[in-house]
């Protein structure tokens, strides 16, 4: 019989209880409350209840005992507010490194952090049918074993995929490689592996989802410092800032002009410390590091006009000879 079950079990019915069915807009009344105990079998008077909710309030949770038309008692506040879970789903299910059954599971659980009746509302406008979804089913594992090998400063093998176009259409092309992991990075709604293949001495970007196999070698890995220009630490932060559509690339000084109408673009991308010159015509200047790459490359020509290279002279020549490319494409059709 549960009725024996100590005082401290009875509370953790009661909070359970609280955090999945009640909200500001659904308290429990104290003979509900005393109801749903004793579905458990546990018996309980009135006075008990209150005083239990004081020693949960005690404890940190914040219970509300609500009084007029709507008397009782609810969770007034969660570890994640309603926003909060709104803007994780809105995440897991852009993620397209996460498969769709995945997604399904981990949005379940997500909604779980609100009540039932907000969860409802949260509910109501999950759409991830139609999403592009990674159909690797290990891909947890794979985080787990890459965590595990860049916590320990240990090197790995990897059997990674790519898309291939073969005789018979979208063919996968399979490559073992060993790999120094350093980072792990979420650019444009996919997972990357930021390491180096032990064959070269730069940075190379390994998509999760691609990753077919993990072995984590008992080698300690080669240094960051060795390939990159961090000494301490791998600064992830930074290095997104400078990688365009993760390509990699040189690291190099570039000095770009826009129009004024690009401003956000520009601080969106580079951060808001870059040095801004205003010029007499309506533009700006600024310098800023970036990795020259055909990301970049590709991330400039989307601006048109708006945007121009100004230094280094390479830079400027890449740009003009995809301008030219990208012309003599469409030239005569």
């Amino acid at each position: 019989m549960i009725d024996a079950l100590s005082h401290r079990a009875r509370l953790l019915f009661i909070l359970n209880f609280l955090e999945k069915n009640t909200d500001e807009e659904h308290p429990i009344s104290s003979p509900e409350l005393i109801k749903m105990l004793e579905k458990e079998n546990i018996k309980v008077e009135r006075k008990a209840i209150y005083k239990d909710i004081e020693a949960l309030n005690e404890m940190g949770y914040d219970i509300v005992t609500s009084s007029g038309k709507n008397r009782g008692f609810f969770m007034a506040s969660r570890r994640f507010e309603l926003p909060e879970v709104s803007l994780l789903i809105d995440a897991v299910q852009a993620a397209g490194f996460i498969p769709q059954k995945k997604t399904e599971n981990l949005v379940g659980k997500l909604e779980e952090l609100a009540s039932c009746h907000e969860a409802k509302k949260l509910g109501g406008r999950v759409c991830i049918e139609n999403r592009s979804k990674s159909k690797n089913e290990s891909v947890y594992y794979i985080i787990e074993d890459l965590n595990r090998a860049i916590n320990e400063s240990r090197a790995i093998e990897v059997v990674y995929k790519k898309n291939v176009v073969g005789r018979n259409g979208l063919e996968f092309k399979e490559k073992t490689m060993v790999i120094n992991p350093y980072a792990l990075l979420w650019d444009n709604d996919h997972y990357y592996l930021i390491g180096n293949n032990a064959k070269y001495d730069n940075l190379t970007h390994l998509r999760i989802d691609r990753i077919g196999k993990v072995k984590i070698l008992d080698v300690t890995a080669r240094h960051f410092s060795e390939v990159s220009e961090y000494s301490q630490r791998f600064d992830t932060a930074d290095y997104a800032r400078k990688t365009f559509n993760m390509f990699g690339g040189e690291l190099c000084r570039i000095d770009l002009e826009c129009d004024e109408k690009l401003l956000d673009q520009m601080l969106d991308q580079f951060g808001n410390n870059i040095f801004i010159r205003k010029t007499d015509d309506g533009k700006f200047r600024f310098s800023a590091d970036a990795l020259i790459s055909e990301g970049l490359i590709g991330w400039i020509m989307q601006f048109g006009g708006n945007l121009k290279v100004i230094s280094p002279e390479s830079l400027k020549n890449d740009v003009s000879i995809r301008a030219k490319r990208l012309a003599d494409a469409y030239k005569n059709q």
